[in-house]
């Protein structure tokens, strides 16, 4: 978990950077994690002091997966949660790769690479949710397997392809929050906007009428909900902050501009990482296993 709680850091030094286009603040890559303190205190300026946090905050999260990933490898019994554990470091140094080169090849590639960038940083972000979530104390393996359960399986199902249509969401929403093929990403993400608030109502549904009555997988989807609701009204902030004025792009970011974006990407983040959560308990649903009928005693006497 506090792996996690320093990855929501990440992110949101991450949506400052883009945010604010501080993204090549420093063209100089790599750099110590202790760089500010090397400098001169009055040199920097604020983005190149929101560009390093955004470093210091990556190689933090780096050395807390790299004691996961060894924790899990050597305490968890299970195999298959240490090779998850190694998946999750990997990614990680995968990420701060990108990040590296997207500053050395900026030159090339401009912001695509940084889309990329960020567009990755969300699967490692729900990759590292999951194994919160598999390693804590409430997850208890499925004791009946309810795979052949026509409602089950559509749970099931839908709860998967909720989780990739948020994903591609993200990353159409990437497109827009680095202008790269921007005629896409702006239609893309509308129109999947509304595809996402219709799977995520049906899911609701679904997860209400499950047999299984599973309360925490009732309560993730319920959360996902109240993520989408509030996702819509900062969407529609956002939107009509960048796009009420021409060229957007060369307006001055305000403060709750800054703000309402970050909001909205952090939000996005926490409805990807639920989508996983509710996908995760929908494929180990159990329902209490009924007590075989005792037969009365008059049917017994007989036998007695």
């Amino acid at each position: 978990m506090l792996t996690v709680c320093a990855t929501v850091a990440l992110l949101a030094l991450g949506a400052v950077v883009t945010t604010f286009h501080v993204g090549m603040a420093d063209p100089i890559w790599p750099t110590y994690p202790w760089h500010l303190l090397l400098i001169d205190r009055h040199e920097p300026s604020p983005g190149f002091i929101i560009e390093h946090s955004h470093r210091l905050a990556g190689y933090i999260v780096g050395m807390f997966t790299i004691v996961l990933a060894a924790g899990l490898w050597r305490a968890q019994p299970n195999r298959k949660l240490g090779w998850l554990g190694v998946a999750a470091l990997l990614g990680v140094i995968i990420q701060g790769l990108l990040g590296g080169f997207r500053v050395r090849l900026n030159a090339l590639v401009g912001t695509d690479l940084a889309w990329v960038h960020g567009s990755f940083a969300q699967l490692v972000f729900v990759l590292l949710c999951s194994l919160a979530l598999l390693t804590s104390a409430g997850w208890i393996p499925a004791s009946e397997n309810l795979a052949g359960d026509p409602g089950m399986s559509r749970l099931r199902r839908l709860s998967l392809g909720v989780s990739i249509a948020i994903y591609l969401q993200l990353v159409l929403g990437g497109l827009v929050r680095h202008n790269v093929a921007a005629a896409l990403g702006q239609r893309g993400h509308l129109l999947v906007a509304f595809g996402v608030v219709v799977l995520v109502s049906w899911l609701v549904k679904l997860t209400y009428e499950s047999p299984a009555h599973d309360r925490p997988l009732a309560t993730a989807a319920t959360l996902l909900a109240a993520f989408v609701v509030v996702q819509l009204f900062l969407g529609v902030e956002a939107w009509v902050a960048k796009f009420s004025s021409g060229l957007p792009d060369m307006q001055p970011v305000t403060l709750r501009q800054a703000i309402v974006r970050t909001a909205h990407h952090l939000v996005g983040s926490a409805i990807f990482a639920t989508s996983a959560v509710v996908t995760l308990r929908a494929y180990r649903l159990t329902v209490p296993i009924p007590l075989r009928a005792t037969a009365p005693i008059r049917q017994l006497g007989g036998a007695v």
